[in-house]
């Protein structure tokens, strides 16, 4: 499978001074799905208008675009949160890219959201996210040119949740119902088959991520991701309480769906979970060293709103006494992705501590080290994860299953 650069266009806060990465490594190539429409023309609607606008620019008409005009076709919230130019970023994809030709539909599009699958100059089979404001003028709140929705899975199907439909896939049986939650993308391919062995186990995709088969949106925030998952798994019939597993934010998400649904919710697995307070951490500590931070925007984006979230469910009530394990990564962040003499030691011990206290929010909860992953555990060391869930199903359908506490040791 090909791996190239993913270009991708998105209303995302960047965490200070952590790998500000416009284009991180993704799966763009992939085999393309049977698609909805032969032809790319779902024509006359405000998302159909914005998306031939993109296509126009990505062949030829960025070349000549001002930022009036950009501005006439995003919306301010998300100019002002994008991390880089735009305006260049749009000339140098199209350059690079150009002829990028739109070859059909994955799945339908909504009224504000489309995917559609394209073939680029390189010979790479991609898509393009697009979402629109629901009321005139139709500005766009999203825009992604990023890996294709892959084929579905022979246990996966689109669930529809009011307007809108979400892509679901469970496998095996057995309770409590495992639910995995995906970070910045859903991949779990090495996770799920195993649990399936001893549990049902569900993963979806977010409709802000990039390869999803779900329905798009604008970037959401926590709440909104904790209501759409409560929303998918009621109409698709899957009962809890539920184990959830969550990655990296995923884990924010996880966790706040347990403040919001105590009854719902029998234990959790954090892998490398993004802690609330870490970005302001690591401001606090550019501040140290003399690094000025950058400029805040107005309107707080997706990732505040989520922190601040997370922030008011904690001091609002305490999370019932669960199973609850945290998962850190042990291999030090790369030099290469900081600024030259960040103190790397130091941000690890920042997130080492941040997720002792997530692991102390119940009682008996284990924090894990990983020593030979990075921050995707899941995938550079799924049996770690895996036998964490083993370990939570057993202590929910034998409570007795929960032994003395495992003490973690900082990799530094």
């Amino acid at each position: 499978m090909q791996r190239v650069k993913h270009l991708f266009f998105v209303f995302a806060a960047v965490v200070f001074l952590v790998s500000i990465l416009i284009s991180p490594e993704a799966r763009v190539g992939r085999a393309q799905e049977a698609t909805f429409a032969a032809s790319p023309s779902i024509g006359g609607t405000p998302v159909s208008e914005q998306m031939d606008w993109v296509l126009d620019q990505l062949n030829g008409g960025a070349a000549a675009l001002t930022e009036q005009g950009l501005a006439a076709h995003f919306t301010p919230e998300f100019l002002a949160a994008f991390p880089v130019p735009l305006l260049d970023l749009l000339q140098q994809t199209a350059a690079q890219y150009s002829p990028v030709v739109a070859t059909g539909y994955p799945f339908p599009p909504t009224p504000t959201g489309a995917v559609v699958l394209v073939d680029l100059a390189t010979g790479e089979h991609a898509a393009i996210y697009l979402t629109v404001e629901a009321s005139p003028p139709h500005r766009i709140t999203r825009l992604d040119l990023s890996e294709a929705p892959s084929p579905s899975t022979a246990t996966g199907h689109r669930v529809a949740i009011g307007e809108r439909s979400l892509y679901l896939d469970c496998r095996g049986t057995g309770g409590p119902t495992v639910v995995l939650e995906g970070g910045i993308t859903s991949d779990w391919a090495s996770v799920q088959p195993e649990v399936a062995a001893f549990a049902r186990v569900c993963s979806y995709d977010r409709p802000d991520s990039p390869g999803s088969h779900s329905d798009p949106t604008a970037p959401r925030t926590a709440k909104q991701v904790v209501d759409d998952l409560d929303a998918l798994l009621s109409a698709a019939g899957e009962s809890g309480p539920y184990v959830l597993v969550g990655h990296s934010m995923g884990g924010l998400y996880v966790q706040l769906f347990a403040y919001e649904h105590p009854d719902e919710v029998a234990g959790l697995i954090l892998v490398d979970p993004t802690p609330e307070e870490f970005s302001e951490r690591l401001g606090e500590l550019a501040a140290s060293l003399g690094t000025p931070r950058p400029t805040v925007s107005a309107a707080p984006g997706p990732d505040e709103i989520s922190f601040e979230q997370m922030r008011d469910a904690r001091e609002n009530g305490a999370l019932r006494p669960i199973p609850l394990v945290v998962l850190t990564h042990g291999r030090p962040a790369d030099p290469s992705e900081r600024p030259p003499g960040w103190p790397i030691s130091e941000e690890e011990r920042i997130w080492f501590e941040l997720h002792d206290a997530i692991a102390a929010i119940a009682p008996g909860g284990r924090h894990i080290v990983a020593k030979d992953s990075g921050h995707n555990i899941h995938q550079e060391q799924p049996g770690l994860v895996v036998a964490a869930i083993h370990d939570v199903v057993n202590a929910v359908r034998d409570p007795s299953a929960w032994s003395t506490p495992v003490s973690a040791t900082p990799a530094m």
